[in-house]
């Protein structure tokens, strides 16, 4: 009798098949503390493992394992004496990104969002509550940002934020440059979102606050040496962002500065998974956005009628780069 030959096993690759491993279970993790409530238990105070296993209905064991996993991840804090407590994202916002995570397969199929981020009603439906996240997200970036922008010797005097949402970018340059006025335009359902956040930052002296859509409302023409267009051109495709630039780039005095930031593909620090997953993300949200090259804003830019472009990468996590054209004197 012949036995049989041991089928031969090619070697895994250990890397991917450890990180899809990881990101399963961190997904998983979250989903299974969203849907059993400890998310929402440690807002309202910080417990041990046994109290939320008592509160929330698991095991101990489960809960011990699982609220140390969620540590790991950043979705909750120790607290000290082996308590845990809500970490710095509240459960219902959790429970949209997870919406839209249960959401993908049919994103995917259909192309249809079921919170379109890229038209007014979907983000006025999205924003008002994630832009104080984008805005904390945002600040070190903005920081340098703000940073670079002066060092350029770009004009900073009156400044247009466009889609201003938490206004980490010009709540920076009027840290900067104390001289600066900004004129926030936003939605009129974000709009307060962004008042809140320049309050708290004791600087609504130098802020205009006016509602509207970027891609509709009606613009000054030749007003602002500084325009800003920050995280929002991922939300459009081409042409729409074309018309946007043009809009924008017409409110420039003669010399002055366009200065988009957003994520870009080859950013060369970043975490190319990283910079993949948003652009899944992104999808999942506004799937007639994307994550743009450089080579479509410096086309986007000179069919405005600005300088060629420079470019700073200016933060890895979150991979943000900045682009800025001048106006042709």
């Amino acid at each position: 009798m012949t036995t049989p030959a041991t089928p031969s096993i090619a070697p895994y690759d250990a890397e991917p098949f450890t990180q899809v491993a990881d990101a399963l279970t961190a997904a998983g993790a979250v989903t299974a503390a969203i849907r059993l409530g400890i998310m929402e238990r440690l807002e309202s105070g910080a417990a041990d493992a046994v109290t939320v296993a008592a509160d929330c209905g698991l095991t101990s064991r489960g809960a011990a394992v699982l609220l140390e996993a969620l540590t790991a991840l950043g979705a909750v804090r120790a607290a000290g004496n082996g308590c845990y407590r809500a970490g710095g994202i509240r459960s219902r916002d959790l429970e949209r990104l997870l919406a839209m995570t249960d959401g993908l397969t049919g994103v995917l199929r259909t192309g249809v969002p079921a919170i379109a981020a890229g038209t007014p009603g979907g983000a006025g439906q999205l924003y008002p509550a994630a832009v104080p996240y984008l805005g904390s997200m945002m600040a070190g970036p903005a920081a340098t940002v703000a940073e670079r922008l002066v060092s350029a010797d770009v004009a900073v005097g009156e400044v247009l934020d466009v889609g201003a949402g938490a206004a980490p970018w010009s709540l920076a340059l009027a840290r900067e440059v104390p001289g600066c006025h900004i004129t926030a335009l936003e939605l009129p359902e974000v709009l307060p979102a962004t008042r809140v956040a320049v309050d708290a930052a004791g600087r609504t002296d130098r802020f205009t606050f006016r509602p509207g859509d970027a891609l509709t409302t009606d613009l000054d023409a030749g007003a602002y040496d500084l325009v800003l267009v920050g995280n929002l051109c991922h939300l459009f495709d081409g042409p729409t962002n074309q018309r946007l630039l043009n809009r924008v780039a017409a409110t420039l005095r003669p010399g002055g500065t366009l200065a988009i930031l957003d994520v870009l593909p080859d950013t060369p620090a970043a975490d190319r998974r990283s910079v993949a997953l948003y652009a899944l993300g992104l999808f999942a949200r506004a799937s007639q956005g994307g994550v743009h090259s450089f080579g479509a804003y410096q086309q986007w830019l000179t069919t405005a009628g600005l300088a060629p472009p420079d470019r700073a990468d200016v933060s890895d996590a979150p991979p943000i780069t900045l682009i800025h054209a001048r106006h042709r004197v």
